[in-house]
């Protein structure tokens, strides 16, 4: 019987999630999407660059080895293991893709200071700001429960880390002063990344 592994979900990412996006936006805009960081960028988003990148190879990297029998899981978790790490990861891969469609026009990967995108509140950004990167969340759940090993989970913190430090520190102070009191609204609504639940007033 088939059974998946991180590289097989590493594929499917690459081609649905990254290649796939890259050239449905290009076919609609003329443009691939692409933002890398500029020498004049600040130190914090250099340095959430460079750990993205580095956890990104180092991930793929470490799925190579378990995928040639090199690196064994280092947790035994049990015979459902391959298919809840598959689901989680795929489910991840769908909200990637639903997100990144209902973004439209305006998705990007990585920030121009120098650029206008209109801010989009509906679908799935309706409850959260950030869906993308829900959904990068649960692929990477999903690859450690496929691959427990703690150099997964400690390639899996820095990738974290390095979306953190991103969104925090470089795109919402971006769409802060590209829109104004639009995105203050739109922020005290919505979670970062997960539906922000109203609190119960107490009595």
């Amino acid at each position: 019987m088939f059974r998946a592994n991180a590289l097989t979900l590493y594929l499917v990412f690459l081609v649905f999630a990254v290649g796939g996006r890259i050239a449905l936006h290009y076919l609609a805009t003329g443009d691939h999407g692409i933002r890398t960081v500029k020498p004049s960028a600040s130190r914090i988003a250099k340095s959430a660059s460079f750990l993205l990148v580095t956890s990104f190879i180092a991930t793929i990297a470490l799925s190579i080895l378990d995928a040639i029998g090199t690196v064994q899981p280092q947790v035994q978790i049990g015979g459902s293991a391959n298919t809840t790490g598959a689901s989680i990861s795929l489910a991840g891969i769908a909200l990637m893709v639903v997100s990144q469609y209902q973004m439209g026009v305006s998705w990007r990967f990585g920030v121009d200071q120098d650029e206008k995108t209109d801010l989009v509140m509906r679908g799935l950004y309706s409850l959260a700001r950030n869906p993308i990167y829900s959904g990068v969340f649960l692929f990477y759940i999903g690859l450690l429960v496929l691959l427990p090993h703690i150099l997964m989970l400690l390639f899996i913190t820095m990738t974290c880390l390095s979306i953190e430090m991103q969104v925090r520190f470089v795109e919402e102070p971006h769409l802060r002063d590209l829109h104004g009191a639009a995105y203050e609204k739109y922020a005290e609504q919505t979670g970062r990344y997960f539906p922000r639940f109203p609190r119960k007033s107490g009595r």
